[in-house]
């Protein structure tokens, strides 16, 4: 399972790369095209939102996945070995508790936003809003395995 993840990871992560590059590529010819030419695209703006928006969920889910989002450990160095792997357990149980709340709600609101298209481009905005869901059903994922590898290792083993 972990090799599955593993490979999951790396191809969320291109994909994260693509879309945010694609993003870029869509606010330059924006400005190019306004500014250099005065011809604004029209389709531009809602492209690079929805590619950003994309990219930054995938990513996210990869960097939980790896556990490497933002974390200053001061005050965790500090604790003892127990305190240490307890508070680490509690972490990751409101952690899972966020992506629950992600996966709910993102796939209400992905639902709720199904016959509404967007107004260039005329695609659904709930397959647009669909990498809530997606995104927090990965990040759960790798919590719960994150969560069961803890939970067999004892805190002094650590």
């Amino acid at each position: 399972m972990r090799w599955l993840l593993t490979v999951s990871d790396k191809l969320l992560l291109w994909l994260a790369t693509v879309c945010f590059a694609g993003f870029l590529i869509c606010v330059s010819l924006q400005v190019f095209f306004r500014y250099m030419l005065e011809q604004p695209l029209p389709w531009s703006e809602e492209v690079a939102v929805y590619l950003f928006i994309w990219s930054s969920f995938l990513a996210a889910a990869v960097l939980v996945g790896r556990n490497e989002h933002f974390v200053i450990p001061v005050f965790v160095d500090r604790l003892p070995a127990r305190a240490q792997w307890l508070l680490e357990i509690m972490t990751l149980l409101l952690c899972l508790g966020f992506c629950t709340i992600i996966v709910l709600r993102g796939s209400a609101w992905s639902y709720r936003m199904l016959p509404f298209f967007t107004s260039i481009l005329q695609i659904s905005q709930g397959a647009m809003y669909a990498v809530l869901p997606f995104s927090g059903l990965y990040m759960i994922l790798h919590l719960v395995m994150r969560l069961t590898e803890i939970l067999r290792q004892p805190a002094k083993e650590r």
